[in-house]
Parts: C-alpha cells; sequence; structure tokens
C-alpha cells in the first residue's frame, strides 16, 4: 500500500511539474510578445500593412489580440488597392475589404498586369483585364480594331506608291469576355481565410455559353523555369518569367495541363484559359476543348520615356489580313536607357523627341503569314546613322524617313525572310511603312490602354 501510495503521489507531483512548466512557458511567451501588443494601435496597423495577405492571415492566428488587428479592413483594402492600378475606396457588393480579396484570391495579378497575350496558333489575342467594383468581377476582354472604308491616294513624290488610310475604331469587344471571375456569394459575411494557404487547381468561369454547354475554367501556371524550349512568351519578348507551353497530362487527369501544387510555385505572370464543349448527351461523345496560355508584358516594355518615344502597344493595317497588334520596343545602343526613365510628356515637340537607336515592331496577334510572337519589320537605327531623309513632301512633310527591313513569309510562314522598305516616323503616336518592293504604304497608330480601361 506504501508503495501504491508513494506511486500516486510521484504521478501527481509529475503532473504539477509539467503544469509548472506550461505556465511559465505561457508567461515567457507572454512577456516576450507583450512588447509588441503593447504598442499603439497605429504603430501595430503600419507594422502589419507590410505583410502579404497568407502572412497577415498567420499572424492573425497567433493570439485574440492579433485577431482584431488582422481583421481591420483599413490592412485589407490596402491589399487590394496594391494589386489596382487604380484604387477604389470601397468593397463594393462585397460586406469588406477582406472578403472581397479572399473572394479572388489567388487572381489578384491578373487585373493588376492588365494587357496579356495569348499564344493561340498563328492569330494569337491581346485582351485588357480590370476588376469592375460596380458589379464585384474580375474580368477581361479582347481589343478589336475595325479599319472601316479606306481610301486610297498616291505618293506624289512617287506617283507608282499606293497610300492606303487608316483610322481605326479601337474597342473592346465587350459582348464576348474572356475571362470572367464573379463570386457566387458576394453579399456573405463569411470569409474562409482557409482559402489562403490553397491554391485550386481550376476555377470555373460563369460563362454565358453555358446555355450552349460550352465551358470555361481558368487554371495557373508554375514559376519554374521551363525545362523545353517550348514555352510562353517567345524569346524576342524580354520577360523575366516565362512558363511551359507544354499541356502533356496529369496522371489520371486526361487532357488536363500541369498546374503549380502551392501558392509558392505559382508563376503571376501567366495563366491558362481552358474552354471546352460537352455535347455528350446531344449527338457526340467526344467532348472538344482548348486550352491558351496567356502572359502579360512588363510596363517598361510598352511605356514611352523621352529617350523612348515610340514604345507601346500599337495597331497596324495588314490589308487583307485586317487590323493587327503590335509591341514597339527601342533599345538605346549605348544601353543607358534600359532602366526605368521617366515617363514621356506626349505633348512633347518633335524636335525635342531623341531620334536614335533600334525600333523592332513584334506581333501580338498575326496571321498565317507572319504569326503572333515574331518581328515584323526592324529600324536597325532610327537614329542619324539610319536616316535617309527628312520629307519635304505630302503627306509626310516633316517626318524622318529611315532605313528598314520589313519581315514577310508565304503561308505557314515559310520561306520567311526581310525585304528593304522604309520607316517614316510622322510622330510618336503615327508612324508609316513603306514597303518598297511592293509599293505600298501601310500606317501605324498608337492603341490608348489607359482609355480602352475606362470603358
Amino acid at each position: 500500500m506504501e508503495d501504491d501510495t508513494s506511486s500516486g503521489t510521484y504521478q501527481s507531483d509529475l503532473v504539477s511539474d509539467q503544469s509548472s512548466l506550461y505556465v511559465l512557458a505561457d508567461e515567457q511567451l507572454s512577456r516576450s510578445s507583450c512588447w509588441f501588443l503593447k504598442l499603439p494601435p497605429e504603430i501595430i496597423h503600419s507594422i502589419l500593412s507590410y505583410l502579404s495577405a497568407p502572412d497577415l492571415a498567420r499572424a492573425s492566428a497567433t493570439c485574440r489580440a492579433l485577431v482584431d488587428h488582422g481583421s481591420s479592413d483599413l490592412l485589407w483594402a490596402g491589399l487590394v488597392n496594391a494589386r489596382l492600378p487604380s484604387p477604389i475606396e470601397d468593397p463594393g457588393v462585397f460586406q469588406s475589404f477582406r472578403r472581397l480579396y479572399l473572394a479572388y484570391h489567388p487572381c489578384w495579378f491578373i487585373p493588376q498586369h492588365k494587357i496579356w497575350f495569348a499564344d493561340s496558333e498563328n492569330t494569337g489575342s491581346v485582351i485588357l483585364a480590370r476588376y469592375d467594383n460596380r458589379r464585384g468581377v474580375i474580368e477581361a476582354y479582347r481589343i478589336v480594331a475595325e479599319r472601316g472604308t479606306p481610301s486610297f491616294d498616291v505618293w506624289r513624290s512617287n506617283p507608282d506608291v499606293i497610300i492606303q488610310s487608316f483610322d481605326p475604331n479601337v474597342r473592346l469587344w465587350l459582348d464576348d469576355p474572356v475571362l470572367f471571375l464573379k463570386d457566387p456569394e458576394p453579399f456573405s459575411s463569411t470569409a474562409q481565410i482557409q482559402a489562403l494557404s490553397s491554391l485550386p487547381k481550376e476555377r470555373r468561369m460563369p460563362m454565358a455559353l453555358e446555355a450552349q454547354h460550352v465551358y470555361s475554367a481558368i487554371s495557373f501556371c508554375s514559376a519554374t523555369k521551363p525545362q523545353s524550349d517550348d514555352f510562353w512568351p517567345p524569346s524576342i519578348i524580354p520577360s523575366n518569367s516565362r512558363v511551359s507551353r507544354d499541356l502533356r497530362d496529369h496522371p489520371g487527369e486526361p487532357g488536363r495541363p500541369q498546374v503549380p501544387n502551392y501558392l509558392s510555385e505559382l508563376s503571376e505572370h501567366a495563366f491558362r484559359l481552358r474552354k471546352w464543349a460537352n455535347y455528350l448527351h446531344v449527338f457526340s461523345s467526344d467532348p472538344r476543348e482548348a486550352t491558351v496560355t496567356y502572359s502579360n508584358l512588363d510596363p517598361s516594355l510598352y511605356t514611352p520615356t523621352k529617350a523612348k518615344p515610340y514604345q507601346g502597344i500599337w495597331v497596324g493595317d495588314y490589308s487583307a489580313h485586317g487590323c493587327e497588334f503590335l509591341l514597339f520596343r527601342q533599345i538605346d545602343p549605348s544601353n543607358e536607357s534600359e532602366g526605368p526613365d521617366e515617363v514621356m510628356d506626349m505633348d512633347l515637340p518633335n524636335a525635342d523627341i531623341v531620334q536614335q537607336g533600334r525600333l523592332e515592331a513584334i506581333k501580338l496577334t498575326g496571321d498565317p503569314n507572319v504569326p503572333r510572337g515574331q518581328y515584323s519589320f526592324i529600324a536597325e537605327d532610327i537614329g542619324p546613322n539610319g536616316l535617309i531623309r527628312v520629307a519635304t513632301d505630302e503627306p509626310f512633310v516633316g517626318s524622318r524617313i529611315v532605313h528598314c527591313g520589313g519581315h514577310v513569309a508565304g503561308l505557314g510562314f515559310r520561306d520567311d525572310c526581310y525585304i528593304k522598305s522604309q520607316l517614316i516616323l510622322i510622330s510618336p503616336d503615327f508612324v508609316a511603312h513603306y514597303w518598297e518592293e511592293m509599293g505600298h504604304i501601310s500606317y501605324f497608330r498608337r492603341v490608348d490602354i489607359d482609355y480602352l480601361l475606362k470603358t
């Protein structure tokens, strides 16, 4: 009996000692963290404002005091507005900014980067993405251009050359969204904070075509460097992030492209859209499916500067192929202007514009002859070394004309080559391309991206 009592006393003492250790650990933890919790609320708020959404959620889970701080709608408003080109002042149809952020996590990089171009064979596509706070949706629409009925004239200095007018109507095709994300319960006050730590394989998009049994979904791309040569964007477009175009099947998931497994693997510079038709119950046992990869453009490539006034997104007239969109990229031979530059005042007089370096026109959309992702023309030097003359004849009086090379090919991009041409620099928003062998002049105009986004 004495042994049993002694054993029970020992176990009681052991439990008591363990409890004391737990209390001591809690007190030490409390003392070690109290300095932070005793800071003024505005200081705690300022510190938490530097956290990402997942880190803010983790911090909120550490103690009850930080739950209140981490739920501050001011913090979540900052996370939302950090992803939008133009900040919003209220959460719109959502109960809170926190609810809004969670509804579209991890898709906020899509409206943040605005301009996306597709790897669709030959033709490609350019879309503009935005968040519409009035309706509470993330959406993206294709940019289209309607040439209208052109007029034809002759070049007075060379009557054998035909000049075709070009004043396109550039707009968003609002009747047919390419991407559409809508929260199914925008008025719900519940927010699943666990969503910040998960990465969905695919997210269904509620498109109008579902009524015709055509379905769409968005999936994400891995930030891992592609192992093959088949990647997007193409190498002629500078990018620090390229993704594989390899759509090999997942094990057990036929027809599904590879996707990242963890949030840390996700690329915020590309995504995929999958569209499929399911007519199984109607007439076919073979669902039709297509997957397109979209990549963004770095703003430094399309933002004009004083040293690079022609940089931007342009639309050109390609005769029977219609209108096509291009990236005009300027390269300073001195490499002194390859970094961020002062944004150009577009009202700057032409006389003050720096004329130098190489000018490339890269197709963002294309045709069966010269497809998307290829050069349309290259002027090796628009500075003094490439100058042919300054025009003194109508309709190009005062324009600098420089040597250029136009890219041509047969159907299927066969036997491509560069032919002699001239680039007529009318203004930073308007240039002409003279195809010497064809005896034809076509025009290019700058696209006002900011105007389209406000449409």
